[in-house]
This record gives C-alpha cells, sequence and structure tokens, in this order.
C-alpha cells in the first residue's frame, strides 16, 4: 500500500542521492515551502538526502512500491533502467545549451517524457537540474574527436554514455565517483566528465590540467511521486503540488546555473587550462558520433531525436 499524506501525518517523504544544501535540496526546500502556503499546511515535504532512503535505484524502485512517497531522480544509469523512456535524454549533443533544455523540457517534449511514468505507477510533477556535463582531462586540450582519441576517460554509470565515448575513440570505464580522485592523480584515469559544480566541489581540478567547455551531454532531474499516494489528495491539493514541484524544480536550475558561473571564475583562478565553448568542434563530434546515434535510433526513434535537437 503507498504511504499516502493522511498514513505519514500529511507529510510526504522525498528521497535523493545528493547532500544537504545541493541543487536538490534547494528544489526540495523550495517545493515544500510552496505545498505548505498552497495547501494551507495540510501537506508537507520530509527531505531524506544523501541516499539516506537507499541508492537511486532502490528509491525509485520503492517509489513505484509506494514505499516512499517521493523521489529526485537525475538521468542516467538508474532512472534510464527504471523508465527506458528517459534514455533518450543522455544522448551526447543532444541539448545546445540551457535555453534549448528550458525550451524542451517545459514545453510539449517535457510533458510527453512525464507522461511516460504513468504506466509505472508513477506521476512526473516536474523537471529539475543536474547539469551540463563537462570534460576535463591531464593530457591535451580538447577541441576534436581525434583529441580523445584513446583517451582513458572516467564516466558514469551508463550504457549510452559508454557507447557515445566508444564512437569517439575514447577508452571509457565507470568507477565510484569516490574514487575518480585518487584514479586520476595516479594515472589509472586520464580525464573524466561532469558539471563545473561537480569538478570545484571534488576539487578534480588539482589533478587535472585541462578543461573543455563541451556541455556535451546534459542530464535534467525529474520529480516524481507515487501515483496512490498523490491520488488520494483532492484535486486542489494535487493542483497545489503540481504547482509547488515545478516552482522547486526551476529552483534547482536556478541554483545549478548560478553556481556554475561561480565555480567557472574558481576555475580560472586555479589556473586549469580552459579551452572555451567556441573552440570546441562541435560539428566534428556530432559527425564522430553518426554510427553511435545510427544505433540508438533503433531505441529511441529518429525524429524523436532530431524533434529534441531541432527544437527552436
Amino acid at each position: 500500500m503507498a504511504a499516502t499524506g493522511a498514513d505519514a501525518g500529511q507529510k510526504f517523504k522525498i528521497g535523493h542521492v545528493l547532500a544537504k544544501g545541493s541543487q536538490f535540496s534547494e528544489a526540495v526546500r523550495v517545493m515544500n515551502e510552496e505545498l505548505e502556503r498552497r495547501t494551507a499546511g495540510r501537506y508537507s515535504i520530509e527531505e531524506f538526502p544523501a541516499s539516506a532512503l537507499g541508492d537511486g535505484k532502490a528509491m525509485l524502485d520503492g517509489v513505484k512500491l509506494g514505499t516512499i512517497d517521493m523521489v529526485m531522480s537525475s538521468s542516467g544509469g538508474a532512472l534510464a533502467q527504471f523508465n527506458t523512456t528517459m534514455g533518450i535524454l543522455d544522448l551526447m549533443l543532444l541539448f545546445r545549451d540551457e535555453a534549448h533544455v528550458d525550451l524542451v523540457l517545459d514545453g510539449p517534449i517535457g510533458d510527453k517524457l512525464l507522461e511516460s511514468f504513468k504506466p509505472l505507477g508513477v506521476v512526473g510533477l516536474a523537471w529539475g537540474e543536474n547539469g551540463f556535463r563537462q570534460l576535463t582531462n591531464s593530457v591535451r586540450p580538447i577541441k576534436t574527436p581525434a583529441d580523445i582519441s584513446g583517451m582513458k576517460i572516467r564516466i558514469a554509470e551508463s550504457e549510452i554514455y559508454k557507447k557515445a565515448f566508444e564512437s569517439l575513440g575514447a577508452k571509457p570505464f565507470t568507477l565510484p565517483f569516490a574514487q575518480v580522485y585518487p584514479a586520476l592523480k595516479n594515472g589509472q584515469a586520464e580525464g573524466q566528465e561532469n558539471p563545473i559544480t561537480t569538478i570545484v566541489g571534488a576539487k578534480l581540478n588539482e589533478v587535472q590540467s585541462h578543461i573543455t567547455l563541451s556541455y556535451h551531454t546534459y542530464a535534467p532531474a525529474v520529480i516524481l511521486i507515487n501515483a496512490d499516494a498523490m491520488g488520494d489528495m483532492s484535486p486542489d491539493d494535487q493542483k497545489a503540488l503540481q504547482e509547488a514541484a515545478k516552482l522547486g524544480g526551476k529552483a534547482s536550475r536556478k541554483f545549478v546555473r548560478e553556481r556554475d558561473a561561480k565555480g567557472l571564475e574558481a576555475l580560472k583562478a586555479s589556473g586549469i587550462t580552459i579551452t572555451p565553448t567556441a573552440e570546441f568542434d562541435r560539428a566534428g563530434f556530432e559527425k564522430a558520433l553518426a554510427p553511435f546515434y545510427a544505433e540508438s535510433s533503433k531505441v529511441f526513434p529518429m525524429d524523436q531525436i532530431n524533434a529534441i535537437k531541432n527544437a527552436k
């Protein structure tokens, strides 16, 4: 049985994998404030950060089963496994910039992707953000596909990420995040890819000499609730929850983008060599990724991929 608002004293439990004070925390904070205000205190949200309710997969399964009320989950391994439709968002060079992201996710395409959770017994409430991923390494500036060929790059645990980097001729491998710094320091990994905020927060620039502002993969986040838990709310309270979640999602985007801007200034001050976006041969990378997109189109129809890539 789903844990309803009434069962939990009208308090929904939400879990996520990031630390307290992260972009996901900011989303939960704003969402809770808005929900309490809009329902005159009838509903509130209690945060369980840093995988307190289990890892990403466990929390997604918990929301599906109703043992957890809500989860905020980023795209990548666990979410794409939970809902294969979401895998399309993991494709490399799918999004141009933040404005493109907002246009897609806040429009009909984003709404349709949220609706794809319904058959799983879960309601997709809103989109949040984890951020654009950038390339760092200790070998050379990465401007063209040839620059990445043969490079040992640590990637997130995603089969889609793996196939993309292999198409570029790199040697991608997965490793728990806690082991990334020492792996870069001892040469087990020559490069890695993460949002600027993560790179600065984990001090990866101390063991990397180059960063390319590649914006090669975007990681959205989604706020989900068990369908039965939401179904127990009145229509007005359901609307209040959806509105609160959308504001929470927007707060996470604002948080990430402001923190990335500050992080970039910190990187400039650190002395790492920065290759700007203008020097990243995006067209060359897109051409090199043609086999990857051809294979991906067997899972995600090319018209859907192009609808996202060409949205204006």
